[in-house]
């Protein structure tokens, strides 16, 4: 009797703790040359086959389920699926178990079929023991018999039931139990029990597995409800944070509005205020130009009364040489009048002595005679009276003369003094045209230096103007470059900050995609279903959370931009305005420095050397700015250069680890290929195990047919088949919530890819989306840099036109400051050439007056001092003719003393009327 053993693929497999990739790839290839050496070696008919299978069974021990089932505790004996939790590893170890034990049925049938064909046999044993068959449809067909008899196997055949488990993995179990009544020493042991507990503990281990499944299952749902809820407090947090951002951007803007239409209000109203000052000026002028005009009417009026003053000046002058003429008249009658007087006194005193004299004679006759004395003493105090009368009148008319003298002296001096003050007039006058005709000329001199300096200071201030211009651009030029310059800077770092970032998150990514790899190479083995739902399920939401992360950092940058934009408008505006008012001040501070310099040429040309320096200083000053900002630039240039340079390492880095990836996913390819033929290898092995079940069926079908004495076996085999189909439907139960949970697991895993098609046809959807979005923008972005450009130019054309037409405003208002500060001067020449005519006016007429008052007056004196005169002169005539009678009476018949006296008297006369010395003629003394 030949005996079998029970081979264990506990004994054939090798036992690591841990599956390595190409062991794992390579086990099916391992189990099936395992199973063959068995098949070749473990099959023997002597004694020491029983030694051996003690010991085999004594070192392989298959326990029984604990009472806690379908918990299996820990086993002291480790198994080959106890470090996965895949259930594919236990269903292929049961599948291999039930193939090992096929192949050894089938042996041991073949032996005994040969053995009884070989030894005829009249006598049949009532009935088998036990019959049990197990057929599994995931391999190859494994039937499992125990009879001991070919009439066992008959009925055993003719009794079979199938079970089927799942469409991947079937089992069917078929047996019979009977009592045999021969000895069961003949039959051989197959170790069905052990195979049906260690089944049973499979069956236990998949259970767990789906739990575990189940559980993990549920683990992964919480998970992707989590990551949705991740996601939507994502976008609630995007949803609160963008409409602050955009609040925020729009402050900014109106502030920027307000700040722009403040500076409009303020140029409107700067505007209004010249708009004013010009309307204004343009009265002043009108004013002015209707007193030119009445000046110009009033021209020859004034020339009218300047020839009626020059007729009056010439009349008063005709008047004054009438004045002088009488003075030289009155001049020359005072002096006859003098030389009367002189002539008189002369007389008088010769005729003293000549009296005094004749006393003496008189006195000697008179002693002679005392007679006639009484009479002479009365004549003689008569003529004393008279004398003494004389005197007095004489001395009256000494003081009169005196008085005439002082008064004449008096007139010379006023005479004098008018003749100074007519002089000095004259030469006031003269003097007055003089300088009139020289602060003409002084004044064409100076209008004509004035219009040449002018001129020469508008050309070098247009000269000036011009080189302030064309630095003013260039240094525009220069910032609009530098701050083009800082913003490509800035974007180049904001990129370098987005590569750097991108760096670390790709080096972040490699480091996770490498522990990734590492865990899927550990649990790849284990659970390629599960891994492939996770991972695309973890992809699908990882790549939803980054494109979320994109786009939101997409919003941040342009937002970013959006505020960088509009910083640098701003500062642009700025820059402008403090530009503009500098020019303001700068022009400010020269309109102060000419209307200066029209006070003072000394001051101007001070201010216009300060100017100078000053432009010069500001020339160095914007050269060094220059030279800095070139120097500047250089360093930008130098920048941008490591900048491009660290980008084309960057670029350089991206396709390194692009190939990276690339050879990955090329090293993957293959792998994914040999899982691809090691499944179409197992179709192809399932579909033979099938093709070879159906086989069997036929052959078992046909032993039914011919064998009839099994259906006293059947009848006893129903009740072990009714117990048996219990135990069936509950596995087929089991099987069918596998099937139910594999038919999920494979719908979650087909839902899973199409997810990932339309997510990578979405992807791809995007990605051209943005790319045409991105290059709609850039072109976008060069229109509207070029329209920006163009409106830079024309602001900056609007710019300059504003201030070359303030330039000229405020000239015009300077040359209207000017003129109005001519007219101001004209009316007060104007004012003060009518007080000056008022007063010159009022001069002439007071002076004609006072000629006129001085002429009465002086005619007056002249007629009282020709009356005088004519008094005195019949006053002496009275007198010489008192002093004729006298001296007559006193000589009386004396011829001397009539000839002395006519002779006196003749001499009186000549001297009165001829104004003549009188000759001294000898006295002739008649006795």
């Amino acid at each position: 009797m030949s005996l079998t053993k029970v081979v264990k693929v506990e004994e054939v497999e090798k036992r690591p703790d841990s599956y390595s990739l190409g062991e794992r790839f390579s086990s099916q290839e391992k189990f099936n040359n395992a199973v063959q050496d068995i098949e070749a070696t473990f099959i023997g008919s002597s004694g020491d086959g029983l030694n051996e299978e003690d010991l085999s069974e004594t070192a392989d021990k298959v326990y029984p389920l604990p009472e806690d089932w379908p918990k299996i505790p820990q086993i002291f004996r480790r198994k080959s699926c106890e470090l996965t939790k895949a259930t594919s590893p236990c269903v292929k170890k049961a599948v291999s178990h039930l193939e090992l034990i096929q192949n050894i049925i089938e042996e041991w049938f073949r032996e005994r079929d040969e053995e009884q064909k070989s030894r005829p046999c009249s006598v049949r044993p009532v009935a088998s023991k036990k019959q049990l068959r197990f057929s599994a449809a995931s391999g190859h067909h494994n039937v499992i018999k125990t009879a001991g008899s070919a009439k066992g196997r008959q009925s055993a055949a003719s009794g079979r039931t199938t079970i089927s488990l799942s469409s991947a993995n079937q089992l069917s179990i078929t047996g019979i139990g009977a009592i045999q009544e021969e000895d069961s020493a003949l039959l051989p042991y197959l170790g069905a029990e052990d195979v049906l507990d260690e089944v049973v503990t499979l069956l236990a281990r998949l259970e767990n597995d789906r739990i575990d499944i189940l559980k993990a299952l549920e683990n992964e749902k919480q998970k992707v409800v989590r990551l949705n809820d991740k996601i939507d407090h994502l976008c609630l947090v995007r949803m609160r944070e963008l409409p602050i951002a955009v609040q925020r951007e729009h402050e900014a803007c109106i502030m920027d509005l307000n700040e722009l239409t403040w500076h409009v209000s303020y140029s409107s109203r700067t505007e209004k205020r010249i708009h004013q000052r010009t309307h204004t000026a343009e009265v002043n002028n009108q004013r002015l130009k209707e007193e030119i005009t009445f000046v110009q009417r009033h021209i020859p009026l004034v020339k009218e009364k300047l020839q009626l003053e020059i007729q009056a000046m010439e009349s008063i002058k005709n008047a004054q040489s009438k004045t002088y003429v009488e003075l030289d008249n009155t001049q020359k009658r005072k002096n006859k009048t003098e030389a009367k007087s002189n002539d008189a006194v002369e007389k008088a005193t010769t005729e003293r002595n000549h009296i005094k004299r004749e006393l003496d004679v008189v006195k000697d006759s008179l002693d002679k005679i005392n007679d006639d004395y009484a009479q002479s003493r009365l004549t003689f105090d008569t003529y004393t009276k008279q004398i003494n009368d004389i005197k007095a009148k004489l001395i009256a008319n000494d003081m009169e003369i005196k008085v005439l003298h002082v008064k004449n002296e008096n007139a010379k001096v006023a005479e004098e003094m008018k003749a100074k003050q007519v002089r000095e007039i004259q030469t006031q006058i003269t003097e007055a045209e003089f300088e009139h005709d020289r602060l003409d000329n002084e004044n064409l001199q100076l209008q004509s230096e004035l219009d040449t300096r002018k001129h020469k200071m508008n050309k070098r201030i247009s000269e000036l103007e011009r080189g302030a211009n064309v630095r003013d651009a260039r240094l525009r030029n220069i910032t609009l470059k530098n701050k083009e310059a800082e913003m490509e800077v800035q974007d180049y770092m904001d990129k370098i900050s987005d590569c750097q970032r991108q760096k670390v998150a790709d080096e972040k990514n490699i480091s996770r995609i490498h522990k990734e790899k590492a865990r899927l190479q550990q649990q790849m083995a284990v659970t390629e279903d599960e891994f492939s739902k996770i991972s695309v399920i973890n992809s699908a939401v990882r790549e939803q959370l980054l494109g979320e992360q994109d786009k939101a950092f997409k919003m941040e940058e342009s937002l970013k931009h959006r505020r960088a934009t509009a910083e640098t408008l701003r500062r642009q505006v700025k820059d402008e305005m403090h530009t503009k008012s500098v020019l303001v001040a700068r022009i400010n501070s020269d309109s102060t420095d000419l209307v200066k310099y029209k006070k003072d040429t000394t001051q101007k040309r001070d201010k216009a050397q300060k100017v100078a320096n000053e432009v010069q200083t500001a020339v160095t000053t914007v050269l060094t700015k220059v030279e800095k900002l070139r120097s500047t630039k250089r360093e930008k240039t130098e920048t941008k250069e490591k900048i491009r340079q660290q980008m084309v390492e960057t670029e350089k880095q991206k396709e390194e680890s692009r190939n990276k990836f690339m050879e990955q996913i090329n090293n993957l390819e293959p792998h994914h290929t040999h899982l691809k033929d090691d499944v179409t290898k197992l179709e192809k092995r399932l579909d033979y195990m099938e093709w070879k079940t159906e086989q069997m069926n036929k052959q078992i079908h046909d032993m039914d047919r011919e064998e009839v004495t099994f259906k006293k076996l059947v009848s006893n085999a129903e009740k072990a088949i009714v117990d048996l189909e219990e135990r069936r439907k509950e596995l087929d139960l089991q099987m069918e919530s596998l099937k139910k949970i594999e038919d999920d697991l494979k719908k979650s895993y087909e839902e899973v890819l199409g997810r990932i098609r339309d997510n990578e046809a979405s992807h791809r959807k995007m990605i051209e989306q943005r790319k045409k979005f991105l290059g709609e923008s850039e072109v976008q972005k060069s229109h509207k840099l070029e329209i920006n450009k163009e409106l830079a130019s024309k602001y900056r054309q609007l710019q300059n036109e504003h201030m070359i037409v303030k330039d000229k405003m405020m000239n015009n208002f300077d040359d209207r400051v000017k003129i109005e500060a001519q007219i101001k001067d004209t009316t007060q020449l104007q004012a003060l050439q009518r007080r000056m005519h008022v007063a010159m006016l009022a001069y002439l007429k007071y002076r004609g007056l006072y000629n006129r008052s001085e002429l009465d007056r002086m005619e007056t004196e002249t007629d009282q001092n020709s009356e005088q005169v004519q008094h005195l002169q019949v006053k002496m005539d009275d007198a010489i003719k008192q002093i004729t009678e006298f001296l007559q009476t006193q000589v009386q018949g004396g011829a001397a003393a009539k000839r002395v006296a006519w002779g006196s008297v003749g001499k009186t006369s000549r001297g009165v009327g001829l104004s003549q010395p009188p000759s001294r003629q000898p006295t002739v003394v008649e006795a």
